[in-house]
C-alpha cells in the first residue's frame, strides 16, 4: 500500500511537470511568434504599407472635434479617450493589420499597446500622427 501511494504521488508529479513544461513552451512560442507585428512607423513607411497591403485598416483614435479638421482616408474613428474605447476595439478582427494614428503619436502608441494586450497580431503606430501627415502634404 505504501509503495502504491508513493507511485501515485510520483506519477502525478511527472504529469504535472510535463503539463507545466507544455504550457511554458506554448507561452514562449506565442510571445516570439513571427506572425505578430507591433511597430512604430513614420509617414514614408505608412504610405508604403497602405499601397502594399490593401487589407490594412486605418484607425483614427483622436476626438471627434480633432477629426472634424480632417482625417486620413476612410479611417475608422474610435476615440481613445472615450469610455467605450476598449469595447469598440474588442469588436475588431484581431488578425487584420491596423495602422493606428492620433494627432502626434502618443495616444496611438497607447492604443497599439492596448491592442497588443488584447490579442491583435499586426498593429502599426504612425509616430508623426495626423499632424505630421497633413504637414507632409499627403493626400490620402
Amino acid at each position: 500500500m505504501k509503495y502504491a501511494f508513493l507511485f501515485l504521488i510520483g506519477s502525478l508529479s511527472i504529469v504535472s511537470c510535463k503539463q507545466q513544461a507544455l504550457e511554458n513552451a506554448g507561452g514562449a512560442a506565442a510571445d516570439t511568434s513571427l506572425d505578430t507585428v507591433f511597430e512604430d512607423i513614420d509617414i514614408t513607411k505608412a504610405k508604403e504599407l497602405m499601397e502594399k497591403q490593401p487589407s490594412l485598416v486605418l484607425v483614427d483614435v483622436r476626438t471627434p472635434e480633432e477629426i472634424a479638421a480632417g482625417k486620413i482616408g476612410n479611417a475608422l474613428e474610435i476615440d481613445y479617450s472615450a469610455p467605450d474605447f476598449a469595447q469598440k476595439i474588442s469588436e475588431l478582427d484581431k488578425n487584420t493589420p491596423y495602422l493606428v494614428y492620433c494627432a502626434a503619436g502618443g495616444r496611438s502608441k497607447s492604443a497599439m499597446e492596448q491592442m497588443k494586450q488584447s490579442g491583435f497580431t499586426h498593429v502599426y503606430n504612425l509616430t508623426d500622427g495626423y499632424n505630421g501627415w497633413a504637414q507632409s502634404g499627403q493626400t490620402r
